[in-house]
């Protein structure tokens, strides 16, 4: 995963509006936070440690079957796919809290993530055991 290549797929799901410029400054004020608040350690390193402990490598579908309910099969995520459901999870999660501005809770929630006590976490490891349950119907995929 590429420093250049983390940084544009952020902004891109970070953009209201097609406001690029605004998730650009959001997200360039967000690694200056990282970078004072963590002296030390490499930001670049805690940025991909809390995209990989935030991203699913599971995911729950439901198909609906003629005349049936619907039914919950688990199936394994592409690399894209995994990153793109992580950062959706991250962006929600800062989106739902209106304590701060954005950039100030979006920088708590990654330390949070690379030390693995947020909610995101906690809500992939939800998303794992319910795949886990369901695992007795991943043999019938024919989607």
């Amino acid at each position: 995963m590429n420093n250049i290549f983390l940084k544009t797929k952020m902004c891109n799901y970070i953009m209201v509006k097609g406001k690029k410029h605004t998730a650009e400054n959001i997200v360039f004020k967000n690694l200056k936070l990282l970078q004072k608040s963590l002296l030390k350690k490499n930001f670049e390193a805690i940025m991909k440690l809390s995209v990989v402990n935030c991203s699913p490598t599971l995911y729950v579908k439901q198909i609906q079957r003629k005349r049936k309910k619907s039914i919950e099969f688990p199936f394994l995520l592409q690399p894209n796919k995994k990153i793109f459901y992580g950062l959706r999870n991250l962006i929600n999660s800062c989106r739902k809290t209106r304590l701060n501005k954005f950039f100030i809770n979006f920088n708590e929630e990654i330390v949070k993530i690379s030390t693995k006590n947020s909610l995101v976490f906690k809500s992939k490891i939800n998303l794992h055991q319910e795949a886990f349950v369901k695992k007795k119907f991943a043999n019938y995929r024919w989607f």
